[in-house]
């Protein structure tokens, strides 16, 4: 066993070799009353002949770190939650760039969260372990360094680093950082709403991000990160496994290449340049079974090498002609249409087309009851502001059944939530947007983005400010010959090196997304793609502006909200809740109270509905007020015994109505029918609770 602590802003202790002792490797870290677990597996005996890294990660939260029983039937954990596969997303995206290109094995990370005492950024800590954990194993990695990470946030304009997710509550931005030595490999961003309030009304903030800003926060982060690498290496080089050779499964000859190169280039060019995505693929496609059958070669063999030639011509004709295949220049945008409330049933919708990328949007208003609940160590609450991404296969051409969604699915839709969600004004609604992906070729997410703002302001959901989103992407040889592309279709992105996805508007971002496939971005790219993106950004918002939206508004649920007194809410609630429940059902509309402000809020799906709920609750308190009785506590007033019930007698006042005599207050036994002098001891929700009056005091007033 060996122990490595190091102090930073928070005393880390790492514990080598003591626990899950038979993985590849495996360390356990402390930090405060916080426990990690993180294991590296790697199956040796099956390598993989896939094109792609096998890798997996897997993030795992046990609801036992934070003292609580998994709520449901089965009291266990189940599937994974939105949040630990958006984790687990975010660590393999930084990770995977540090693996050889052909590696063969099959890895399985996974970070287990044993004890959770929500004072650090997990987030954060999670990545770092995951990294030390690769680092120690016996996989060969690309790069000398230990990948680590960090979360920015800003208060009154000044950056700092967040080392705690309880201080992203008064933060204008969640910035998360990783990278290795000074490179950054992976960034996620999101502008945070922030409210201020003056003497007549509170106001909202989007706080979008400028360039300039933003630039200054990922150099803060870079600066921590290369300190960390370095501090790190320090602790953990020496306990570095041996690493284990391997023998690339996707090599190519490069004899047949050369052969294909001069036989087949301006073929496989001109296959590049078809106008179509279908039609790219299914001209590429026959040319390689023509070569196949020519040259009497494995049909795999020669879609290998070709796919290896097509990457190379695509990439030579952007640096060197500065052309695209689809003979667009580096930073002109693909034709775009948009259709405003096209289905007539829905509270709002939008379609938006980018050249072959197409999204349709939806917009669903609901109650507050709507709202999608969240369990987890992290999030416990409610999420008013709801976003599926659906990605069917039929979308790229597949002949597949649609099935349950995918961990990228979850991951766009929380991309495009987080690129709208502060720029939503406040509202009583829930609102559950659904992104339906038609046709895809680059860049769904961001086409999900345009199409729900314009969905939303379909609904008459007001937006302080409209938001699109563009994917950028780079071609790179060297920090003097690179192309940066703007709004990339999927050739790009599979043959490129970068995917940077970019949200915002006129005043700045709202969302990034970045990863590459190279070992760093330099800030001079960094800073020439978003401006290039601000630029596109600013075209389509100009689209989006020119469209007509006219809100469905004979279909929207209304909603209104009053202010009731206090004491009255038990009157609207009833006994067990049997008011309420027959108002929700005879209306058809759905209720919240907020019994700390006193305010009814009422939804429901015509005006008429919501009106006449309003006004029988209304009704309801107005007869309440006059079976208030002008009884004073501590008055004693004349009365008649006229029914016994379980807690004593009810007794008939003389100046109206009645009151309960409880039992344990009584000296003597009482007969239906008797009179007597009493006194009121409380008086309150139209019930009167009365002492009897001793015959001695009786006789001393």
């Amino acid at each position: 066993m060996k122990i490595i602590e190091i102090t930073n802003t928070q005393t880390e202790t790492y514990i080598l070799d003591k626990y899950a002792t038979l993985a590849d490797r495996s360390v356990m870290l402390k930090v405060g009353g916080s426990v990690l677990l993180c294991s590296v597996c790697v199956d040796y005996e099956n390598p993989s002949s896939e094109d792609f890294l096998p890798l997996s990660v897997q993030y795992v939260e046990k609801m036992y770190a934070i003292g609580k029983i998994p709520q449901g039937f089965l009291k266990k954990e189940g599937k994974p939650s939105d949040n630990e596969i958006l984790i687990s997303r975010l660590i393999d995206r930084s990770l995977r760039p540090l693996f050889p290109k052909d590696y063969p094995y099959p890895v399985q990370i996974t970070i287990l969260v044993m004890s959770y005492d929500n004072k650090i950024d997990i987030c954060q800590k999670a990545m770092n372990l995951a990294s030390i954990c690769l680092y120690l194993s016996s996989i060969p990695l690309t790069q000398k360094g230990i990948l680590n990470g960090i979360r920015v946030m800003r208060r009154d304009d000044e950056f700092s680093l967040c080392d705690d997710l309880n201080d992203l509550l008064e933060s204008k931005l969640d910035l998360f950082v990783s990278g290795i030595n000074n490179n950054v490999s992976m960034i996620e961003m999101q502008s945070l709403k922030t409210t201020t309030q003056n003497k007549d009304s509170i106001i909202e903030n989007a706080n979008e991000i400028s360039k300039d800003d933003l630039l200054e926060a990922i150099n803060l982060a870079k600066k921590y990160i290369e300190a960390m690498s370095m501090l790190y290496m320090k602790h953990f080089e020496p306990f570095v496994l041996e690493k284990r050779e391997y023998e690339g499964s996707n090599k190519l000859d490069l004899a047949l290449k050369e052969s294909l190169e001069k036989e087949y280039t301006d073929s496989i060019k001109e296959c590049l340049c078809s106008m179509s995505k279908t039609e790219r693929h299914t001209q590429l496609i026959a040319l390689i079974k023509e070569i196949s059958q020519i040259h009497n070669l494995e049909r795999e063999i020669v879609a290998k090498h070709v796919f290896a030639i097509k990457k190379e011509i695509m990439r030579s004709m952007i640096l060197n002609e500065g052309k695209r295949v689809d003979g667009r220049t580096l930073r002109e945008i693909r034709e775009i249409s948009i259709e405003s409330n096209l289905l007539p049933k829905t509270h709002g919708s939008a379609c938006f087309t980018r050249g072959q990328t197409q999204a349709l949007v939806t917009c669903t208003l609901g109650s507050q009851n709507d709202a999608q609940t969240q369990e987890g160590i992290l999030t416990q609450g409610k999420s008013k502001i709801i976003f599926h991404y659906n990605f069917p296969p039929f979308s790229v051409g597949e002949a597949y059944p649609i099935g349950a969604s995918s961990r990228r699915e979850l991951g766009h839709g929380n991309l495009a939530l987080k690129a709208i969600e502060s720029n939503v004004a406040n509202t009583p609604h829930t609102i559950r947007l659904v992104s339906e992906i038609l046709q895809s070729n680059g860049s769904s997410s961001m086409a999900s983005v345009c199409g729900a703002s314009l969905a939303l302001l379909g609904a008459d959901i007001k937006m302080h400010n409209m938001v699109a989103g563009i994917a950028m992407g780079l071609i790179y040889e060297s920090e003097e010959r690179f192309a940066i592309l703007s709004d990339i279709m999927g050739l790009e992105d599979f043959d490129g090196d970068m995917d940077f996805k970019i949200a915002g508007n006129e005043k700045g971002f709202s969302a990034l997304q970045l990863d590459i496939k190279i070992h760093g971005l330099s800030e001079s790219i960094l800073n020439q793609s978003l401006e290039q993106a601000r630029e596109g950004i600013l075209h389509m918002l100009s689209l989006m502006r020119n469209v007509e939206i006219k809100p469905n508004y004979e279909l929207l649920p209304q909603k209104e909200s009053f202010c009731v007194p206090h004491t009255s809410i038990g009157e609207i609630i009833g006994q067990g809740g049997r008011t309420i429940r027959d108002i929700i059902s005879r209306f058809q509309v759905s209720i919240n109270i907020d019994k700390d402000e006193g305010i009814v809020h009422i939804s429901a799906n015509n005006k008429d509905s919501m009106q006449n709920a309003k006004n029988f609750i209304l009704d309801l308190l107005r007869k309440k007020e006059k079976k208030e009785l002008p009884y004073k506590v501590g008055e004693c007033v004349e009365g008649v015994v006229s029914k016994q019930v379980e807690s004593g007698f009810l007794v008939d006042l003389a100046q109206g109505g009645n009151g309960i005599l409880r039992t344990i207050s009584m000296q003597e036994e009482l007969q239906i029918g008797q009179a007597l002098s009493v006194r009121i001891l409380s008086c309150s929700y139209g019930k009167t609770e009365l002492e009897i009056i001793d015959k001695k005091e009786e006789n001393a007033e």
